[in-house]
């Protein structure tokens, strides 16, 4: 009890576990709201919801600093593999990009800024999603050369990146695809289930 106590305080204690905590509990209140016959009680339950992924845009905001910092440090990355540097380098611009990106539409949404803030969330889609892909197709380089205790640890990861890619595009224009195609129990669930894979990798 108090090694697992321990473990839990050390991961909330992080920017990563704080976040997919929120995250995980987001997607599992959707869910539930979407299955509650009782109306009053899923509106509250989804107003809580978006508390919770408000609060988690405004954390964001703070790890701005740290997503800089790592573009910065690809300077310094090892170009052994150079296609593997490459998508290192696609990845962490797309998400430090991303964050610029966010804050403006924050501010926006705030009516801070004069920018059209669903334009500048929807680019963050396309971001996010870009980030995702060249993160995939990264993951399914390495793991040919990985033990089975990492290749089975990085399919657990794979198949997180997947279902987000799969939840995530399905909100792009109808007709693209699958995008616009699914239900939004579907797509909730695909998100959980990345939620819960990246919550546990961080203990």
């Amino acid at each position: 009890m108090v090694s697992w106590l321990d473990r839990l305080t050390r991961v909330l204690s992080q920017y990563s576990g704080r976040d997919k905590s929120l995250r995980t509990l987001h997607f599992i209140l959707l869910l539930s709201a979407n299955h509650l016959k009782d109306r009053a009680k899923g509106q509250h339950l989804l107003a809580l919801a978006k508390q919770l992924s408000a609060a988690r845009l405004v954390f964001r905001q703070f790890n701005l600093a740290a997503m800089i910092n790592a573009a910065v440090q690809l300077t310094r990355a090892s170009r052994t593999d150079f296609v593997d540097f490459l998508l290192q380098v696609a990845v962490t611009i797309a998400y430090t990009i991303f964050g610029v990106v966010e804050l403006l539409a924050w501010l926006a949404d705030a009516k801070l800024l004069s920018l059209d803030a669903a334009r500048l969330f929807r680019y963050c889609l396309y971001l996010w999603l870009g980030a995702l892909a060249a993160g995939m197709f990264r993951l399914l380089r390495n793991m040919t050369n990985k033990s089975d205790v990492q290749f089975d640890d990085e399919k657990l990861t794979f198949l997180g990146y997947v279902s987000d890619f799969i939840s995530g595009f399905a909100s792009l224009p109808f007709g693209v695809l699958w995008a616009g195609r699914l239900t939004s129990t579907q797509t909730t669930t695909l998100s959980l289930i990345a939620s819960l894979i990246a919550l546990y990798k961080c203990f």
